[in-house]
């Protein structure tokens, strides 16, 4: 079966539809042989032996009937009864020759080549001798009978009643001895039935045997045809299937096992062997760069933060000492300095954060949102610059599943961000609240502040994507990336929904998992 290996999915496919197809087709032939042959035995039993049998019978009948016509002529002594019993007589004896020789040509076993090789097939070629010494015996039986029936009528007319009886009684010998004969071919045509029937039966048997020895085969090959499908397409393509998740699920160490075809799936298995060979050696190079770049972020971020001290420091000594000889122009000045200072210092601490966070495994458990949503608004609120604003809590759960310290700081970056764009609002208005749909919880964050356009619905989730500028609104913007960030670790999903002027409502979708002992 090598050979089989080599061929395509289709070429495999087409091998075994056209075995099946030739096995269809041979039982088919099989089918139709037996029943013509079938129907060939059927032809030869209506058209030979019952009709052979029906004319054997009709000249007995005759044979009868002549018997009959001989007693009356015996006892008859009228000449017109005389004469109508002898045109009888005459026109019976002519008709049984006709019948005889009509049998003689068409009914019997030795003028039928396929039922005398029936015969013969059997080990009955004897009946047709005995057909034919038969017919011959009767023959002569029927030229003696009417030599002594017209003898007897002679004597008859002659007055020699000694001699008409004995002629008489010759030819009632003789019309026994032609029923006896006649009953002979009858016998022998019924035998010949019999070996018919039997020959049928045994056409039945061979061509039912033949169709069940076919039927078995179509039964294997359609089982083979399962097995190479199975052995040769589905489970290679299970296989790879199951080895091509491993490898959705960054399961690198999986393997695509070698398959010895050199069929689709063989070519398909050493494509993905390549590709993962491939996946690996980028990834291994990808994971150098990035603990490459790691090192290079936190070096930057730690060697910057040094100077930024330094500067802001000064700066804010330069305007503590000298706050009247620094003329307006030098304390501005100054003042960008240490604004730019703090700016740079809190871009870099959202980097580290944001970084530690996308390099950071998260153990999942059973947080109290409640609590840490008490905690934030207890810590932000009294540093607020602008008015205290109206905060409304309303949850219908207390406990989600995730990792407390990113679910709280997605959560402190929202209100933040709330309390940010609502200050310019009379009064200020900050709602928290959820719902438990299906297979998730639900927290929002609304605000009645400044709102933004739906069109930048996506883009403000995005790493240093800005709205407004920083003298309208400070913020690095990295906050938003880091609220996406840490769903994204949880297998949520955050979105927002605003209109300008009208205020802006951010959703945290959590996966709903039971609860380990926490309060629904």
């Amino acid at each position: 079966m090598t050979w089989f290996r080599h061929l395509t999915i289709g070429q495999k496919l087409l091998v075994s539809f056209g075995i099946l197809l030739l096995l269809l087709g041979l039982s088919l032939s099989a089918i139709l042989f037996y029943l013509a042959r079938i129907n060939s035995y059927v032809e030869r039993h209506d058209r030979i032996t019952v009709p052979a049998i029906v004319s054997a019978t009709d000249m007995r009948r005759r044979i009868y009937e002549m018997t009959l016509l001989l007693h009356s002529l015996r006892e008859n002594r009228s000449d017109v009864d005389r004469r109508n019993t002898l045109d009888g007589m005459q026109r019976l004896e002519s008709d049984t020759r006709s019948a005889l020789a009509f049998y003689r040509t068409t009914h019997t076993a030795r003028t039928h080549p396929v039922l005398f090789r029936m015969l013969t097939q059997h080990g009955q070629a004897a009946m047709a001798d005995l057909e034919d010494h038969a017919l011959d015996e009767t023959a002569k039986l029927l030229e003696a009978f009417g030599t002594s029936w017209r003898a007897m009528t002679a004597h008859q007319g002659k007055r020699q009643e000694a001699e008409a009886d004995l002629a008489f009684n010759e030819a009632v010998a003789l019309t026994r001895q032609l029923t006896d004969k006649i009953n002979t071919l009858i016998d022998l045509h019924s035998k010949i039935t019999t070996e018919m029937k039997s020959e049928g039966d045994s056409l039945f048997r061979q061509s039912a045997l033949v169709i069940l020895a076919l039927v078995v085969m179509l039964g294997l090959l359609i089982v083979a045809t399962y097995v190479i499908v199975n052995t040769q397409i589905a489970r290679p393509l299970k296989s790879l299937a199951k080895t091509a998740d491993h490898v959705a699920r960054h399961e690198l160490s999986a393997g695509f096992d070698p398959w010895p075809a050199q069929d689709e799936v063989g070519n398909l298995a050493r494509s993905l062997g390549t590709m993962l060979e491939n996946l690996r050696d980028r990834t291994r190079a990808l994971e150098r760069k990035t603990r490459e770049l790691e090192g290079f972020t936190y070096s930057v971020a730690h060697d910057l933060k040094g100077p930024l001290r330094e500067i802001e420091g000064f700066s804010s000594l330069i305007q503590q000492k000298f706050p009247e000889t620094l003329n307006q122009t030098t304390r501005h000045y100054v003042s960008k300095i240490r604004t730019s200072a703090l700016r740079l210092t809190a871009l870099i601490n959202d980097l580290l954060r944001y970084s530690r966070l996308e390099q950071q495994a998260l153990p999942m458990s059973q947080v109290n949102v409640r609590t840490l949503i008490d905690h934030i608004l207890s810590d932000r609120l009294p540093a607020a610059p602008q008015a205290s604003p109206l905060i409304h809590v309303a949850l219908p759960f207390t406990h989600v599943r995730g990792e407390p310290t990113s679910i709280q700081q997605a959560l402190v970056n929202l209100v933040g961000n709330a309390l940010k764009f609502s200050r310019d609002a009379d009064p200020p208005e900050i709602s928290i609240g959820g719902a438990v749909r299906a297979q998730e919880r639900i927290i929002w964050v609304r605000d009645n502040g400044i709102g933004f356009d739906p069109k930048d619905a996506d883009r403000i989730f995005g790493l240093f994507e800005r709205l407004h500028g920083q003298e309208e609104h400070e913020g690095t913007g990295v906050g938003l990336a880091i609220v996406k960030l840490v769903m994204e670790k949880h297998g949520g999903r955050v979105w927002a929904e605003s209109c300008p002027g009208k205020g802006s409502t951010f959703f945290l979708a959590f996966p709903d998992a039971p609860s380990d002992g926490g309060t629904a």
